[in-house]
């Protein structure tokens, strides 16, 4: 009965932690995907989530997270940016709609057809919270 207890709040934890796990190394397909996409990476760590497995690493100076299938079907990455990497137009639309101080940029690229897109993250020192916009390369807001 004791074993029970144990297994069942050792299983709640795993579930309440979101089902993702740390691992060594990615599938096969999974890696080759990733040494094609990002040849040179380094500080390369893995992460299974749920059904598919995330990179987080260093690649040209940047840092970068992708996502994958088991299958190696790339679904997505996230690039690190600053100030000097973003278009104008994303600049300036990001200055002009919020006062807050910009406090990280992100590029998004996925699959499926959805268009890449620069979060913005602003914060605040004396207000709580932060406040985040997604831009189109074009400078246009994206809804979400």
């Amino acid at each position: 009965m004791k074993n029970m207890l144990v297994f069942a709040l050792l299983t709640i934890v795993f579930l309440i932690a979101g089902c993702t796990f740390d691992i060594r190394q990615a599938p096969k397909p999974v890696r080759s995907a990733f040494d094609s996409m990002f040849p040179g990476a380094t500080h390369v760590e893995w992460e299974k989530v749920m059904s598919t497995y995330k990179a987080e690493f260093y690649h040209e100076g940047r840092e970068k997270e992708v996502q994958f299938d088991s299958d190696g079907t790339w679904q997505r990455t996230k690039t690190e940016l600053s100030f000097f990497d973003i278009p104008a137009s994303v600049l300036e639309t990001a200055r002009e709609f919020c006062q807050w101080e910009i406090d990280d940029i992100s590029l998004y690229e996925q699959s499926k057809g959805i268009p890449a897109f620069y979060l913005i993250e602003y914060d605040r020192d004396y207000a709580p919270g932060e406040k985040q916009l997604r831009i189109l390369p074009s400078g246009t807001i994206m809804a979400y």
